[in-house]
Order: structure tokens, then C-alpha cells, then sequence
């Protein structure tokens, strides 16, 4: 790990702007508000992949995209390390500071990142013209 530029396939990195403000330049967007939330070029891989499907206790099941930082999400809660997806990893809730919808899960512990649920963020290649 290091401070500079994000490390896209050899693991995660610490977000450089953790719950910064949102900005123009970001290019995924909240399904609800369409508020700004993550940048395309803040994607991260684990294992080789930026993809994951999970599903939690109650039987939901995910589809969700890694991001070194959601500048268009706050973290919500105590991260807990119950039921991680991430081993070492404790996780809080993400929510689009817009409206709050549940966008995904903030991860900490070796790095940190975030999971968003590919449900509820829009990519600005879908939808701008």
C-alpha cells in the first residue's frame, strides 16, 4: 500500500478524500437523487476482481463494486467485523449523503474501501447525453 495514486490491480488503497464532499468530476451516481457518489478511475480489484456477489444472514443477495472512496457517501455505524464479506475487514454502513439511501459498506482493517450495491449507484456512460 502506499499514499499515492490508487493501486487498481495489485490490491486496495486508503482513500485519499474519506467522506469528502461530492464533486463534478465523480461518475457514478445515487439511483435515488442522482447525487455524484464515486469516480470509475477509484475502482479497486481484490482477488483479481472489482465484482462480487454476496448474500448477507437474512438471504439478500448483492451484486456489488469496489471503490477506494465514495465521496458522495458517509459512513453510518460502528464498523463490526460480524458476518465481513471481507476477511480482516470491519464494515459500516454507506449512505449517499443526498438522501440517504443504503448505497453499500464502508470496509476497514489491512485498507480501506468501499462495496457499493450495483443496484443503486448509476454509471454516467448509462443515462448522460
Amino acid at each position: 500500500m502506499s499514499d499515492s495514486a490508487p493501486v487498481h490491480e495489485q490490491g486496495l488503497v486508503e482513500p485519499v478524500t474519506w467522506g469528502a464532499d461530492a464533486d463534478p468530476g465523480l461518475d457514478w451516481f445515487c439511483v435515488r437523487c442522482l447525487r455524484g457518489v464515486a469516480r470509475e478511475y477509484d475502482r479497486v480489484y481484490r482477488d483479481g476482481r472489482s465484482e462480487f456477489d454476496f448474500e448477507n444472514p437474512d438471504g439478500q443477495r448483492f451484486h456489488i463494486l469496489l471503490f477506494a472512496d465514495c465521496p458522495g457517501g458517509r459512513p453510518v455505524g460502528v464498523p463490526t467485523e460480524l458476518h465481513t464479506w471481507f476477511p480482516g475487514h470491519a464494515w459500516c454502513y454507506c449512505v449517499c449523503r443526498g438522501c440517504g439511501l443504503q448505497l453499500g459498506w464502508w470496509y476497514v482493517g489491512e485498507c480501506r474501501f468501499v462495496g457499493l450495491i450495483r443496484g443503486r449507484i448509476l454509471s454516467a456512460r448509462h443515462w448522460r447525453n
